[in-house]
């Protein structure tokens, strides 16, 4: 990567815009130069910020670089070109901040608007890279292939952070290599080989708990020596063969179970059917004395069932003389009812003779009434029509009404809206005054700030001068200066007559760290209050605008036009209110008229449904007169018919009493009484009868029963059963025991088997893994630098020393030339790593004077940055060496030169000339008068009360 051309606007102490142009510069070695303050570092902070978003020393982000002389109109980015493998690169970068409005509020003065952060990059075809933020950054990081932390430990060497790479521990310098040497494939082998031992050793562990769990469910005859033999087992075989053992006896003992269980069984067969013989015979014994018994008591039923059948025969004949009986009843019920039938007959014609006159009247009186309705409609008609008429004329007033209410609420709504917008004004303006009083706050703070600023540089000044006047009145030719080790000393340093104790420079700092934070704190309270007050304006305008859209842009005009337009709105609410008056006016005599016509239509509608009921009422008189007449004259003809019906009903009754009373005496009944007596009704009947038959049915059958179980008997006796009982339960519990015992040992024998059959499969299994785990876990142990008795080192750290070593030789090369061969570096030895982790990228000096090799931090100020300038220039080398490798050809160097005496200085910047040879670009940030003389180019910082400014001496 090297740069091309780089433009700062607004940022850190550079107010305006200002341009530095590297290709003027070309390849070779640049001095950065200029007083304290002005802005030296600011230009490496530019460039780091452009790429990465954070400045050099990564203790700024950029949001905090917006100048503090930029001017309201000037905008604060950075806009950086480089050149990375012969492709140009373009990236423009803006933080957030907040900066003066060119609007004024009420008091006049300013008020603040926040600019968001922004990023571009621009590739080498001109095309914008589309993307967020960080996306962009990450494209950046892709591009270069050094994130930031590794941009300022090898090319953007950082004040402050000089060392870091020298002084690195071993892990930094791993994750450093990591990047820049593309070894993350060696980690991940590394991981790989840990995840897989690691599952290897899990499926171990698995199949060992598996192994345990299974032995656990074993079943043992005998717990104490089994069990004992099992626990002591070392090998999966050893278990498998005692278990073999325990099922062999368990095989025994169930076998030996159920054979006795069958020679019991046996037996038991044999009692249960000598037993079922004996039952069998005391049964039939049994149902002989019940068929006996039966016989007995069916012959104590006899005499019983003999009045049963002389009273069925008796029921019989009350049967024949019942039909004579029921036909005279039917006659004379039928007698009865005709003559109830005439009397009701007489009674209903005169009743219809009486509802005759009653409707005559009443046609009468509703004829008088239907003529009297049609006068009184035709007068409600024509008074309908009139107000018809009157109503035509007035049809449009509910539109006017409508309408004249819509104006009249828009009006409402307008002035509702503006007076809500007015209430916001009062807290408008108290954000207004919080405001300004922060700017004024703010200003004062700055004031002190800047004194007490002046007021530490010139104490510390006046201090460092006067502890150099103390230093040099102790000088003497030919002895090494204190400070740069020189044996001349042409121009010492004099007293200046003004002692100045470092307490007071303490105090004078104290009191500036004061005065900044209490600036700080006043700045915040100034963004804070702008940013609510801004928020409030925002609010105002946007509902202002829905209201009135010729709302005016300035705070300080809006209260006054709104509540102008609020007096408009109200003189146009008035109007809208007469209109609206005037309007319900006229709707309210229309409804008047309406309703009083409603009430006509309703007196019409009345008097029309009382006319048609009336000539109803009229037809219904018509038709009942009809209908009353034919009544009349239906009912006398049945009368008739009746009264003849009835004389032939008495002859019939008279003949079948006859007939009944010599029935009677035919069926031998003396009297009445007695063939009631005789009579039965159904159910009884039905009843007798089924007994008589029952009984019959049964001693026939009873009879048969018993001699054919006397035949089936003879010669036979009853068993007593008790003793063979007593045998066969006993039998069968002895039985069940054996069974439940039996089942028992099957039970164990056949999970044992289960057990036997998984252990065998789990010892294969364990065997396999055991054989893979022996091998992989080596490989593991030994990648990843934990294997016992070796160095832990890993594979990526044993990688990477290759390129360490070769980083440590590439800067040897200059260290050698810088020092005059003092010394040199070296990447600590593997025997000399110890067991301790993270090793393996460990860097110690060897003093080619004493041939002892020390830790690299024993080194001195002037030592310590010859080494680490030598390392940054060993990594250049290894990295644009590498296939592939990232191409960083520029370095900047910020300070650190002024710890070297001359000829070490010469010997450094003699190297970096070397260095850069053609193709390179190195740019030196220093304070040393020397490099001044010895250095051609110079890019040239100038401090002034407006800002910064660079320019090129070439």
């Amino acid at each position: 990567m090297i740069p091309v051309k780089l433009i700062l606007s607004a940022f850190g102490s550079y107010a305006g815009r200002e341009e530095i142009d590297f290709e003027k510069a070309g390849a070779g070695i640049f001095l950065v130069s200029g007083d304290t303050g002005a802005g030296k570092t600011t230009v490496f902070d530019a460039i780091t910020y452009a790429l990465y978003d954070q400045t050099s020393g990564g203790k700024r982000d950029g949001n905090m670089m917006r100048s503090q002389y930029a001017g309201l109109d000037t905008p604060t980015f950075v806009d950086f070109t480089f050149r990375y493998r012969e492709q140009l690169y373009r990236i423009v970068r803006s933080p957030e901040y907040e900066r003066p409005s060119r609007r004024k509020g009420k008091d006049g003065k300013p008020g603040t608007t926040v600019e968001k952060a922004k990023v571009s990059l621009y590739l080498p075809d001109g095309s914008e890279f589309m993307g967020k933020k960080g996306e962009v950054n990450r494209k950046i990081v892709e591009i270069i292939g050094l994130d930031a932390g590794q941009f300022t430990q090898t090319v953007m060497l950082a004040q402050g952070d000089f060392l870091k790479l020298l002084y690195a521990r071993s892990d930094e310098r791993k994750e450093i290599f990591s990047r820049i040497f593309q070894t993350d494939i060696f980690a991940q082998i590394q991981r790989k080989l840990r995840e897989k031992a690691r599952a290897l050793y899990g499926q171990i562990q698995d199949a060992k708990k598996s192994e345990e769990q299974e032995v656990s469910h074993i079943f043992y005859p005998d717990e104490g020596e089994y069990k004992e033999r099992i626990r002591e087992a070392v090998l999966p075989q050893d278990r498998q063969e005692i278990l073999k053992e325990i099922l062999k006896e368990g095989t025994g003992r169930e076998k030996g179970i159920l054979k006795e269980a069958k020679k019991i069984q046996e037996a038991l067969e044999q009692l249960n059917e000598d037993l079922a013989k004996a039952e069998q015979l005391n049964e039939n014994f049994r149902r002989y004395a019940e068929a006996e018994k039966e016989v007995r008591d069916l012959q104590a039923q006899e005499d019983r069932m003999e009045e049963v059948k002389k009273q069925l025969e008796r029921c019989g004949q009350a049967e024949k003389v019942q039909g004579v009986y029921r036909l005279f009843e039917e006659s004379s019920r039928r007698e009865k009812e005709l003559e109830e039938s005439i009397r009701q007959l007489e009674m209903i014609r005169e009743e219809k003779n009486r509802e005759g006159k009653e409707e005559t009247e009443r046609k009468s009186k509703t004829e008088q009434k239907l003529e009297e309705g049609r006068q009184t409609y035709e007068k409600f008609r024509q008074q309908a029509a009139a107000l018809t008429e009157e109503l035509e004329k007035r049809k449009d007033d509910k539109v006017r009404l409508t309408l004249s209410r819509t104006r009249e609420q828009e009006a409402q709504e307008k002035i509702r809206q503006i007076r809500v917008i007015l209430e916001r004004f009062p807290d408008l303006r108290k954000l207004e005054k919080k405001k300004q009083k922060t700017w004024n706050d703010l200003e004062e703070g700055k004031g002190i700030y800047e004194e007490a600023m002046k007021e530490y540089f010139l104490k510390n000044e006046r201090f460092l001068k006067e502890q150099a006047g103390i230093l040099a009145g102790g000088l003497e030719e030919g002895t090494p200066c204190p400070v740069c080790g020189s044996l001349h000393h042409p121009s010492p340093a004099v007293l200046t007559g003004e002692p100045i104790s470092q307490e007071d420079v303490r105090e004078a700092r104290k009191k500036r760290d004061l005065a900044e934070c209490k600036k700080d704190e006043y700045q915040q309270k100034f963004l804070e209050a702008g940013q609510a007050y801004s928020a409030a304006v925002k609010v105002v305008t946007e509902e202002g605008k829905k209201v009135t859209p010729d709302l005016p842009e300035e705070a300080a005009l809006m209260e006054a036009f709104l509540e102008k337009e609020t007096v408009r709105k109200e003189e146009i609410l008035e109007e809208r209110r007469k209109e609206r008056e005037e309007a319900e006016e006229a709707v309210k005599r229309r409804e008047e008229l309406e309703e009083k016509q409603k009430g006509l239509v309703k007196c019409q509608e009345d008097v029309y449904m009382q006319m048609e009921e009336y000539r109803l009422k009229i037809q219904e008189t018509d038709h009942c007169l009809r209908s009353l007449e034919q009544e009349r004259s239906r009912l006398e003809g049945e009368k008739e018919a009746r009264i003849k019906e009835l004389e032939r009903a008495a002859k019939e009754k008279e003949a079948l009493r006859c007939k009944f009373r010599e029935t009677l005496e035919e069926e031998g009944f003396s009297d009445e009484e007695a063939y009631i007596e005789s009579l039965l009704d159904e159910e009884s009947k039905t009843r007798l009868q089924k007994e008589y038959d029952d009984y019959g049915q049964r001693c026939i059958e009873a009879k048969s029963r018993q001699d054919t179980w006397q035949r089936a008997l003879e010669g036979k006796t009853e068993q007593d059963t008790t003793e063979m009982k007593e045998r066969k339960r006993s039998m069968e519990d002895k039985k069940e025991e054996l069974e439940k015992e039996q089942k028992i040992w099957y039970s164990r024998n056949e999970n044992n088997r289960i057990v036997r059959e998984h252990l065998k499969k789990i010892c294969e299994k364990l065997e396999k893994l055991q054989e893979d785990y022996t091998c992989l876990g080596t490989l593991d142990q030994t990648a990843n630098g934990n294997l016992s008795g070796a160095v832990k080192i890993d594979f990526e750290s044993y990688v990477q020393r290759q390129y360490f070593r070769q980083i440590i030789g590439f800067a040897n090369q200059r260290l050698n030339i810088m020092t005059g061969g003092a010394f040199l570096l070296k990447c600590r030895a593997l025997e000399d790593l110890g067991m301790r982790g993270n090793a393996g990228l460990d860097l110690d000096v060897y003093s080619m004077e004493t041939g002892k090799v020390r830790d690299v931090r024993t080194l001195s100020g002037g030592e310590s940055f010859m080494a680490a300038l030598s390392m940054a220039l060993g990594m250049s080398d290894a990295i644009s060496r590498s296939a592939g490798g990232i191409q960083m050809k520029t370095m900047f160097v910020d300070e650190g030169f002024g710890s070297l005496d001359d000829y070490s200085r010469e010997q450094a910047i003699g190297t970096l000339r070397n260095l850069a040879g053609e193709d390179r670009m190195i740019g030196i940030i220093s304070h040393v008068t020397e490099l001044k003389e010895s250095i051609d180019k110079q890019l040239i910082v100038t401090k002034t009360k407006k800002g910064s400014h660079v320019r090129w001496s070439l």
